[in-house]
């Protein structure tokens, strides 16, 4: 009797919901809190603390994670301050930065600068929610950069070459260029 068969769609269905359980059931276990709290900057801290509504903040902010009281620990939400180097989207929206800076190495000044604002030394520092906020916004920068370059190097171009004017006839192609079908 063959308990798996690989050509019923319900076996396979039910061994997809299976894996993508246990896929979460380990991202779950590698979620680290003591991790994600040493990670905190002071004002961070400072935010969760105040956010779960923690009686003498002050004294919690310096202390390391196992040292807070366990009833204070359960009502402190560190979702939001999650490590994106911790987390599958977090990872995908730094490898993207990463390239976008390898393609784009003037947009490194924009993130620094974010860097900076947010008080962390590195892209593998930030959180999650910073990833997406940084994410559309460098590549806003960028985009928003390629206008100005692309007519300095169109001009550049022409006046070097000495091209004229594209021609005026209606059936011009423009070259090889591909037209479709």
């Amino acid at each position: 009797m063959m308990i798996f068969n690989h050509r019923n769609l319900t076996h396979i269905r039910i061994l997809k919901e299976e894996l993508k359980r246990a896929k979460r059931i380990i991202n779950e276990s590698t979620f680290n809190v003591a991790n994600v709290w040493d990670k905190m900057t002071e004002v961070e801290r400072n935010e969760a603390l105040y956010v779960a509504k923690v009686p003498e903040p002050d004294e919690l902010i310096k202390v390391v994670w196992d040292k807070i009281p366990a009833d204070t620990q359960n009502i402190i939400d560190l979702s939001d301050y999650e490590i994106a180097s911790m987390d599958k989207n977090g990872r995908i929206n730094i490898r993207g930065l990463e390239y976008g800076l390898t393609q784009h190495p003037e947009a490194k000044t924009f993130v620094d600068k974010f860097l900076k604002k947010v008080g962390r030394a590195s892209l593998n520092d930030i959180t999650i929610k910073q990833s997406y906020a940084l994410q559309p916004a460098f590549w806003t920068y960028i985009n928003s950069q390629r206008p100005q370059q692309q007519t300095q190097r169109n001009t550049q171009n022409n006046t070097q070459s000495g091209r004229t004017e594209p021609s005026r006839d209606p059936f011009y192609k423009g070259g090889a260029s591909w037209t479709g079908d």
